[in-house]
């Protein structure tokens, strides 16, 4: 019997002792995060010195990451701060992403339909920039189309094009010192005309940007599919693609009813991107496999 009870007692204790190292250990996990979102937001903030300047030139400012150096879940913020929303102002690749920076490039155009036009204005000052400045004012007056077919052309047309002899493309070089306008359509989100400058890069890569909102344009609604009747995401209207780009790929998941999935062709890769059905991740890779003519892929999905 006194055996009996002793056994009983060092159960007990031990499993008191457990019970109170597993709160602990939430009570540490907790404080943690909380000491990591701290330490998340300082890293992606300017230093003081910019936010400064920033007020005294009455604009907008932020920092943004490298994905290469970045995005490998350091982060909570999805994306490893190389996003920038200037809707939301806000780093999340799930809060409008509008502008990127990977290997050295600014990117617009990320998921969807979605897209965007970069320009290159040069040595110019944010202050002079406005709706009739070169290069600025056919963004202006830009319409973006409200069919999916006429929005995948014009998908295609922002890898680079050229107009009164200014170019004008959806993936362009950091150069420190010069400003940029960028028209960033984001169907049924948002649909802005942006003026920035690369005000410096830092140490690690990172660049700190100086901004002013040029226009903010009624949010265009993608018109997907004209059969009223019909609440199959998949019957939309048929598009013809050649080749093995990304939007062919992306246009051949889409049929499959992976409408969420976005596809970009990123240094010579096609990188997926977005959320699918849980699994369904080996039926995904498999199609964009084949749509690229059997090339491997980059994938940064997520079930859901």
């Amino acid at each position: 019997m006194r055996i009996f009870l002793l056994s009983f007692w060092v159960a007990a204790l031990f499993s008191n002792i457990s019970a109170q190292t597993r709160q602990e250990a939430i009570g540490k996990l907790t404080e943690l995060k909380n000491q990591a979102a701290v330490l998340e937001k300082t890293i992606l903030s300017p230093d003081k010195k910019d936010i400064d300047a920033a007020i005294k030139e009455n604009v907008g400012v932020f920092r943004i990451l490298p994905r290469e150096v970045y995005d490998k879940g350091l982060f909570n913020v999805r994306g490893g701060g190389a996003y920038y929303s200037f809707t939301n102002k806000s780093h999340s690749y799930d809060a409008i992403p509008q502008i990127s920076l990977e290997q050295n490039y600014l990117q617009v155009g990320f998921y969807g339909a979605s897209y965007g036009f970069l320009t290159d204005l040069g040595e110019i000052q944010l202050a002079e920039i406005d709706g009739k400045t070169k290069g600025v004012n056919l963004l202006v007056n830009y319409q973006p189309p409200l069919e999916l077919p006429k929005a995948r052309i014009e998908q295609e047309k922002s890898r680079g094009f050229e107009e009164e002899n200014v170019a004008y493309k959806n993936r362009l070089p950091v150069a420190v010192g010069h400003s940029y306008v960028v028209r960033a359509v984001s169907y049924d989100e948002a649909d802005v005309l942006v003026a920035f400058k690369i005000q410096r890069k830092d140490t690690d890569g990172s660049l700190i940007i100086f901004w002013k909102l040029l226009e903010n344009f009624e949010k265009p609604t993608l018109i997907r599919n004209k059969q009223t009747a019909s609440n199959d995401e998949t019957a939309f209207e048929p598009v013809n693609y050649s080749g093995t780009g990304a939007a062919r790929i992306e246009e051949i998941l889409r049929k499959k009813g992976f409408v969420e999935v976005k596809v970009a062709e990123e240094n010579k890769m096609i990188v997926l991107r977005g959320k699918i059905p849980k699994g369904k991740m080996a039926e995904v890779v498999q199609l964009a496999m084949e749509a690229n003519a059997g090339k491997p892929v980059r994938v940064e999905l997520t079930e859901k």
